[in-house]
């Protein structure tokens, strides 16, 4: 049969592998098919395709089920019977060495080949593939048209039937192997002809081939009656190293490298075969060591790839590439083709074309495949033609009602426009951002606003909006914007947005550079503008927290007097917080904290609201405390005040500790973390977040915890707050709890400087005194702890709070000896049982109970006991808990003892000692199980010791049995 007829090797062992990039054209084997021009410039890139095609010998791997089905074809072709193969694959995964090897095949088994390679730059050449498939015949000695013809004049005015019956006259001489690669790129007159020549398959022994490249991972089979699908996909980390061990023989592949390279190339041959060429080539080995350069390599070959694929795209797949990359997957293909212009083709041949090509992903809204291939595409515009493409894609998104959010992203992308309506969308995308938690996304579009032209006003919002966004990533930043904002703003600047910014610089603690920024700007304010008592009252606040101190700022803020008719919220909140921290006039402060928190739509500023929030700490009144404090959190959630909000939580956990609610104390601290992290925190306000969790430990008994919290010493510049003072006061609580008095007398008395710099100090927040006095009585100092235990009762006594006066009393108990120590348990008792202190409360009864122990009253202990022993375990503190197993423990000691030899005639006398022991236990408000646990037997045989002693004692329960145990039963 006529044909090349040169003897070549067989085909698993003359199959060439793909090792040019995917855009390098590379001639069949053999010299007889068209070659294109490689597309790559680098140095060694000639020597290596010289190399390459010297490698005829090197097998393919992983490709045994594709040649199995070209085989197929050509036995079925040799046979004289027709067939279709279409090759599909990702870009660089070899469908090209396929076919080229399927030409090899074709001319080992004596069939007549026609090869053709389409390309991008080819796919406007009429009957381009017609040309080479005819010239690649004619080269081989072969007729067309019965007479021996090249590429001539007269191919291109011959009718696609004619041509068809050309080569269906070839096929008459011999089976004819008809091969396209990248048939994708085949230009509408030979695409026709291919779609033609499938229906005269059948008249002459031939077997067409196409390679189809898919763009992305994964090879869609295309899938027609009568054609044989050959999906192409990358080789398999095994298969890898078996290309790798090919070309290093001798050498054992190092797994590691094997598994990088792997994942740098996708195992896409046409990636890893240069890769290999060139280390060979350095005699360099292929291990671990070498992956840093070859990825870097890898990274070169795809640039200049990308660089020569884009030049070779024709005018209109490069204008549609050039608006792709400009919208970036924001605007439909419909808006994307109107921005690309008017085009000389079809749009949805231009996009299959990129799709195919592996420049983009097609759908309603393609999208470029990554950032490198917008930028090239886009570099090849100058800058003026870069900024007009822009602005028109931004307007037209704009007139097509884009949402906001996809709207911003474009304006990110490009240069500022001058237009009012793109800060307004900046802005409300920001907003979005912001409101599902996206503070990166938010503070990048209010930082692209801020780049359009606008006014003062508007710019100083702005400014507000980034310092929100920026406050938890760069708090620094954060405070210098809103500095900035009160320094620089203008009359045009309306007084809102002024007290705005003071309010969150205030709120992340750093009062001295807040105390200058605020008084500066209420003396330029206050000459025109008559509503600024809210930003007189922050700064009052701010000059209050930096009194003391190396240096002290020049009294701007007077103290806070109360106006004549309806008070102002703001007056009301600083006057309180004033009669508060000096411990004076209980009622009139909480009167006007409670009116500084009535709501009103959060025009009030949080750390005023705040204050007055702790106002209501102090005056017992934590329910509302916390309910004005949950509105403040709201409100700085709802305007993205992170600083503000962390404020509130803390301010809320305090008010929970106080009330006994660890497990809402332990929800708040950890939201705390959340919405403002420790880093944020200004140094003279994180030892307040410090000092909260020392104090939560402490309440749980988690000692460990507690000193972790107050380890390391006060930030620089922190020494002299009123956080520190609360710091100070926390250390020395947890020494004490830790059997150190001497260093918590330091502290306790440090927090005592700090405060009496500023105010009295109020009982409640910053008992330093009573600590001091505790202090002291363990360090054996009684009569200095008992003069400073009187002065800490007396100034409880003055502030007025039950709280104050009842938890002073429970503390400094143990200053004081003999009858006074239950005399002020007793009080203490008496104030807390109707205070919202429940845990204080619950000691003080416990605590009394001791004390009646030790005076030998264990009726008292048992009927004080009695009130806490309906409490769950599991709803108080460890601590507490602990102390009244304790003393139930003394009791039943006691009252054991005393029942071992009854008096004469006792009707207890008859019962055993184990039985008198839990009549006496069950008598005092025991359960069982507290009883079991007590005497250690099992609650069933509690339960049935206590049926016999009803029995025994003719009682029908626990009522009669405390009532026949009491004293004066026993009396009588």
């Amino acid at each position: 049969m006529p044909g090349p007829g040169r003897a070549e090797p067989a085909m698993a062992d003359a199959l060439v592998r793909s090792v040019a990039v995917p855009a390098v054209r590379e001639r069949p084997a053999g010299g007889d098919g068209p070659a294109a021009p490689s597309v790559l410039t680098l140095p060694w890139r000639g020597e290596f395709e010289r190399r390459a095609r010297r490698a005829g010998d090197v097998r393919l791997v992983e490709r045994e089920d594709e040649i199995a089905v070209l085989r197929r074809g050509i036995r079925g072709a040799v046979a004289g019977r027709s067939g279709r193969v279409v090759v599909v694959g990702p870009r660089g995964a070899g469908s090209s060495a396929l076919l080229a090897a399927a030409v090899r095949e074709a001319r080992v088994a004596g069939m007549i080949t026609a090869f053709a390679r389409c390309t991008p730059a080819e796919s406007t050449v009429h009957r381009g593939v017609i040309n080479q498939l005819s010239a690649d015949i004619a080269g081989a000695g072969c007729r067309l048209d019965s007479g021996t013809r090249t590429c001539g004049r007269a191919l291109a005015e011959r009718t696609i039937p004619t041509l068809c019956g050309d080569f269906v006259g070839v096929a008459s001489q011999g089976p004819l192997l008809i091969a396209v690669d990248d048939s994708q790129w085949c230009d509408p007159g030979s695409r026709a002809w291919l779609e033609a020549m499938e229906h005269r398959l059948q008249q002459a022994p031939i077997l067409l081939v196409r390679a189809v490249m898919q763009a992305g991972s994964r090879s869609a089979a295309v899938r027609a009656d009568g054609v044989d699908t050959v999906v192409v996909r990358p080789l398999t980390e095994e298969g890898l190293r078996q290309l790798v061990a090919d070309r290093f023989p001798g050498t054992r592949p190092d797994a590691r490298f094997v598994a990088g390279l792997h994942l740098a190339t996708g195992g896409k041959p046409a990636l890893v075969a240069p890769v290999l060429e060139r280390l060979s080539a350095a005699g360099l080995e292929p291990v671990a060591e070498r992956l840093p350069a070859v990825i870097a390599h890898l990274g070169d070959l795809r640039d200049a790839d990308l660089a020569v694929s884009i030049a070779a795209l024709p005018a209109d797949a490069l204008n549609l590439l050039r608006a792709i990359a400009m919208c970036r997957g924001l605007l439909d293909f419909e808006l994307v083709t109107t921005l690309a212009g008017p085009l000389t083709g079809s749009a949805e041949a231009a996009l299959r074309m990129l799709s195919g090509f592996g420049l983009v992903f097609g759908g309603a809204e393609p999208r470029v495949v990554d950032d490198g291939t917008a930028d090239a595409a886009l570099g090849t515009l100058n800058s003026a033609e870069r900024a007009d493409l822009a602005a028109r894609a931004a307007e037209l998104a704009y007139r097509a009602a884009v949402p906001d959010d996809q709207l911003a992203e474009l304006l990110t992308t490009i240069r500022p426009i001058g237009t009012t309506w793109a800060v307004a969308t900046l802005r409300r995308a920001a907003e979005q951002r912001r409101a599902i938690g996206d503070r990166h996304g938010a503070a990048r579009l209010l930082t692209r606003a801020l780049r359009e032209p606008v006014s003062q006003a508007e710019r100083r919002k702005l400014m507000l909006g980034l310092a929100l966004a920026e406050v938890a990533d760069q708090p620094e930043l954060s405070d210098l914007r809103l500095q900035r904002v009160l320094l620089d703003a203008g009359p045009e600047v309306s007084g809102a947005v002024l007290l705005d910014a003071a309010d969150h610089l205030l709120s992340r603690g750093d009062t001295r550079t807040a105390h200058r920024a605020i008084a500066a700007t209420w003396r330029r304010r206050s000459a025109f503008d008559a509503g600024t008592s809210a930003l007189a009252a922050l700064g009052w606040l701010a000059q209050e927290d930096s009194v003391s101190g190396p240096v002290v700022p020049t009294p701007v803020f007077g103290a806070p007097a109360a106006q004549p008719g309806a008070q102002d919220p703001a007056v009301a909140a600083t006057i309180a917080s004033e009669l508060a921290g000096r411990g004076r006039e209980f009622d009139r402060a909480r009167e006007l904290a409670r009116l500084a928190l009535v709501p009103r739509s959060g025009k009030l500023p949080s750390s005023l609201r705040i204050q007055a929030a702790w106002v209501l700490f102090c005056t017992d009144d934590l329910t509302e405390a916390v309910l004005g404090l949950t509105d403040v959190l709201q409100d700085a959630t709802r305007v993205g005040a992170r600083a503000a909000a962390a404020n509130a939580l803390l301010m809320r956990a305090r008010c929970e500790l106080r009330r006994g609610n660890l497990g809402q104390a332990e929800a708040d601290l950890e939201a705390v973390e959340t919405r403002l992290p420790e880093r944020a925190w200004h140094p003279r306000s994180v030892s307040r977040l410090l000092a909260v969790r020392a104090e939560f430990a402490l309440a749980g008994t988690r000692l460990d915890e507690a000193e972790k919290a107050v380890a390391d010493p006060l930030p620089a510049g922190a020494e002299d707050g009123m956080a520190a003072a609360y710091f100070l006061l926390r250390r020395g609580a947890v020494r004490l709890a830790t059997g150190d008095p001497a260093a918590a007398l330091e502290d306790f008395r440090a927090a005592g400087r700090g405060t009496r710099a500023r105010r009295e100090g109020n009982a409640v927040d910053l008992p330093w005194r009573t600590g001091v006095a505790i202090a002291l009585a363990r360090l054996g100092e009684s009569g200095a702890a008992a003069e400073i235990a009187r002065e800490a009762l007396a100034r409880a006594e003055t502030w007025g709070a039950p709280s104050g006066r009842g938890t002073a009393s429970l503390y400094l108990a143990e200053v004081f000896d003999g009858a006074e120590t239950r005399t002020t348990l007793e009080q203490a008792v008496a104030l807390l049982e109707g205070s919202p202190l429940r845990v204080e409360f619950l000691t003080a009864v416990t605590d009394l109970a001791g004390a009646c122990l030790d005076d030998g009253d264990p009726a008292e202990a048992a009927s004080l006991l009695g009130r806490v022993a309906t409490i769950r375990p599991l709803l108080l503190p460890a601590g507490l808990v602990a102390k009244i197993r304790d003393v139930s423990g003394r009791l039943t000691r006691s009252t054991t003892t005393s029942t071992v030899a009854p008096a004469a005639g006792d009707p207890v006398g008859s019962l055993s000692e184990e039985e008198a022991s839990i009549a006496a236990l069950a008598a005092a408000g025991h359960s069982n199980p507290e009883i079991a646990r007590a005497l250690r037997l099992s609650g069933r045989l509690v339960e049935l010791r206590l049926t016999r002693i009803y029995r025994k004692l003719t009682v029908t329960g626990r009522r009669q049995l405390t009532e026949l145990m009491s004293p004066d039963s026993a009396a009588s």
